[in-house]
């Protein structure tokens, strides 16, 4: 056994156990126990911001700055990444069109009994790892 484990340092066996976890924030906590809480109590509903006044209200007043600060950068967050989605939809939109097209024209040849030529399924496979994020 190593000497970590002989002589180990106050709160160091703890810290060496949990290494690597995901720590879950006060306020984390709060909103799932808060959640919970709603479930059992009001069946016929509740909205995301009961939520978030439970949970803010449960924290120690000593957790409500951090808790505070974790809100308002979970809100650039949220801004942000619908931004981005919306740049990279419209980004992929002709890619779309494109693709919407291709496939027509590849579904009518087979209808009328034609080859479909090599080239319309490159297209085809192209516009899709475009849209799937594998583009070559």
């Amino acid at each position: 056994m190593s000497t970590f484990f002989q002589n180990p340092e106050p709160g160091a066996i703890f810290e060496e156990l949990t290494t690597g976890l995901r720590r879950v924030s006060p306020l984390a906590a709060m909103f799932d126990a808060a959640e919970d809480t709603l479930l059992a109590d009001r069946p016929e509903g509740f909205t995301p911001e009961d939520i978030g006044r439970l949970a803010y209200e449960s924290l120690p007043e000593a957790e409500r700055g951090d808790a505070w600060n974790e809100l308002l950068y979970t809100y650039w967050a949220a801004r942000q990444n619908d931004r981005d989605a919306r740049l990279r939809y419209e980004r992929e939109q002709k890619a779309r069109t494109e693709l919407a097209s291709a496939l027509d024209e590849r579904e009518m040849a087979l209808v009328l009994g034609n080859e479909v030529p090599p080239s319309l399924d490159a297209a085809i496979a192209r516009l899709a790892r475009t849209l799937i994020g594998g583009a070559r």
